[in-house]
């Protein structure tokens, strides 16, 4: 009986602790702010989303012999800047993902981390 009391805080704790490190709704808000304002400046890029694991995804229309890496360090350090809490960027080819609220799908062309 004392093991399976045991067992069932620890995964109680577990699953709270994991819980934690989505981004706050505070968070969220800012990167939209941040993604729309990246869009509406017309500057390639096409469509975004702070995900779950607090990484700032950017939708871009890829093209061949592009090196997206600096793309992504270089809205890493931007995003830093605005205030975002991020672990980093990665860069999508906007016709090969899918994007959903707090999550992406697709191929990772270019990524950039916080250190």
């Amino acid at each position: 009986m004392k093991i399976k009391c045991l067992l069932l805080l620890l995964s109680t704790t577990l699953i709270f602790a994991c819980g934690n490190s989505k981004p706050s709704a505070e968070q969220k808000d800012k990167a939209e702010r941040y993604i729309q304002r990246l869009m509406d400046a017309k500057i390639n890029i096409h469509d975004g989303e702070l995900t779950d694991a607090n990484f700032l995804i950017l939708a871009v229309d890829a093209y061949p012999g592009a090196n997206f890496d600096t793309y992504a360090e270089t809205y890493l350090d931007d995003a830093l800047r605005a205030g975002l809490n991020i672990k980093g960027v990665y860069i999508v080819d906007v016709k090969d993902c899918q994007i959903g609220d707090g999550w992406v799908t697709g191929k990772r062309i270019g990524r950039a981390y916080k250190n």
